[in-house]
């Protein structure tokens, strides 16, 4: 059982990380960013499932890749719960920012891990991820709050 969740996690792994850019960059409606996104976000789930399979079998060693597992799932869930519900109390396209911060987190868990495996757990494989993400995402969301329409508050004299 433990090589099926080693291969699952690896294959969900590389399937993530080799679609992360293409949902990135396609055009934001539906068509080619849904569909790369239901199979991303299928790659999202089998690795943060595996993830917790392999930290049964030794929780000392793996418990950092079940905490990234954990967030990755729990990320991926809010993303997508904002992209199908499109809540209309954040102020008309409110609910892309959440979702970019949300789905761009997931991809920040995928390099993570990536990093943390070719470095052997190296400290700066687990920080520059999150790190060059986090800008990557802040400059994301700066652009769509330019793009967002602007509201005129009226101010009423008595």
């Amino acid at each position: 059982m433990h090589t099926v969740l080693v291969v699952l996690h690896a294959a969900s792994g590389t399937v993530g990380l080799l679609l992360a850019l293409p949902v990135l960059l396609a055009p934001k409606r539906r068509g080619r960013h849904t569909l790369l996104g239901r199979v991303y976000a299928g790659a999202a789930v089998g690795l943060s499932l595996s993830a917790f399979g392999l930290f049964a079998y030794d929780p000392g060693r793996l418990w950092g890749l079940a905490v990234l597992g954990a967030l990755t799932l729990g990320w991926l869930v809010g993303g997508l719960w904002f992209a199908r519900r499109r809540p209309r109390g954040l102020g008309g396209r409110g609910w892309r920012i959440w979702h970019f911060n949300l789905m761009g987190s997931t991809v920040i868990a995928f390099v993570t891990g990536f990093a943390v495996q070719m470095t052997g757990g190296h400290l700066v494989a687990w920080l520059a991820p999150t790190v060059l993400g986090s800008l990557l995402i802040a400059r994301t969301t700066a652009r769509e709050i330019a793009r967002a329409p602007r509201r005129v508050a009226v101010a009423t004299t008595s």
